[in-house]
């Protein structure tokens, strides 16, 4: 009899913290932009050059000022190939670079806790749908740096908007740099 009772109240404080007025912990977030190959050996060449970007990660405000993020990039660029002229005309290949980063970042909100900047750490796992691109073995974890902004557009500050900047690249001679900015859609519950 007295499980039966509690089955509704079970069900009703989830209900009660989404309906709170205190945002969330958890922040959710997509973009959309432009990727840039900014140096190293293979990306350095006019082989690869700017594109669309399309981001996607998810944050834990694990503290006030802390939250470890985990997201994805994927970069789309045309790439040149048969740049000997005896060959014929080159060819365009669309290929895709993915940057899946593992990281952390320091949160300052402002204004209230409507306005946030924001800057962090990742380590950066790279793949790509063409092998050519990571030419003479260079590293498939890189390091990334990335920084921010977004503003609540709610009053409950459930969903925000901002720029996103990420820089990656390898540590030691660069063999690889990339470079992403995204106007990001976010949603915190």
């Amino acid at each position: 009899m007295l499980k039966r009772r509690l089955f509704p109240l079970i069900f009703c404080f989830p209900l009660a913290a989404i309906c709170q007025e205190n945002p969330g912990r958890n922040t959710i977030s997509v973009g959309a932009g432009g990727g840039f190959p900014t140096g190293g050996v293979e990306t350095f060449t006019s082989a690869v050059p700017s594109s669309a970007a399309f981001s996607a990660s998810y944050e834990f405000r694990l503290f006030k000022y802390f939250a470890p993020e985990v997201g994805v990039v994927n970069l789309i660029p045309s790439y040149i190939m048969n740049f000997d002229p005896n060959a014929g005309p080159p060819s365009a290949e669309r290929l895709r670079v993915t940057l899946l980063s593992l990281g952390g970042r320091g949160i300052a909100p402002l204004n209230h806790g409507r306005l946030e900047l924001f800057a962090g750490a990742a380590a950066v796992y790279v793949s790509s749908s063409n092998s050519a691109l990571f030419y003479y073995y260079s590293p498939r974890w890189i390091g990334q740096v990335n920084g921010g902004g977004r503003i609540a557009i709610d009053k409950r500050r459930r969903f925000w908007i901002g720029p996103t900047v990420r820089f990656s690249r390898d540590g030691g001679r660069p063999s690889q740099e990339w470079v992403s900015l995204t106007g990001d859609f976010a949603f915190r519950f």
